[in-house]
């Protein structure tokens, strides 16, 4: 008896170890990498609830020196608005990117990374799983679907 009475425990505690050692993260982690040559700004907005938006900034960064950070967000699926924050000259217009603004969806689960390439260029390859490379025509080409 007192065997099965310790074995119940022993297994109790077990499963409870078990279930809280693969509870999913109450909060999603994204890495923004910025080698566009541009200053980007990212609006999150959650089309389940209005409150949980976010504007997020990330500096200018090219290919040889990017630029990350990482941002900690509530697990969703984001629309996502990216606008190519740069300085308008009323005799040059825009330096590079032409003040584009596109959107796209992301779906913010666990740990992920978004690298942002020069606009207007292809990636030349899509990177690994959970490493999506954003572009003008992501819908249509990016195999992962994280980013679409």
């Amino acid at each position: 008896m007192k065997k099965t009475a310790l074995m119940l425990v022993l297994l109790s505690l077990v499963s409870i170890t078990w279930l809280t050692a693969f509870e999913p993260s109450p909060r999603a982690q994204v890495t923004i990498v910025n080698k566009s040559g541009v200053k980007l700004g990212i609006q999150l907005i959650d089309p389940q609830d209005k409150d949980n938006l976010y504007f997020l900034t990330i500096e200018k960064g090219n290919r040889e020196q990017p630029r990350e950070k990482t941002f900690e967000l509530k697990p969703a699926t984001y629309s996502m608005i990216v606008y190519y924050m740069e300085t308008w000259d009323p005799v040059y217009g825009f330096p590079t990117c032409g003040g584009l603004v596109l959107k796209s969806r992301l779906w913010a689960r666990g740990k992920q990374r978004v690298v942002f390439t020069r606009c207007g260029v292809i990636p030349v390859n899509p990177g690994e799983p959970k490493m999506m490379k954003f572009w003008l025509y992501t819908p249509f080409f990016y195999p992962y679907r994280f980013v679409y």
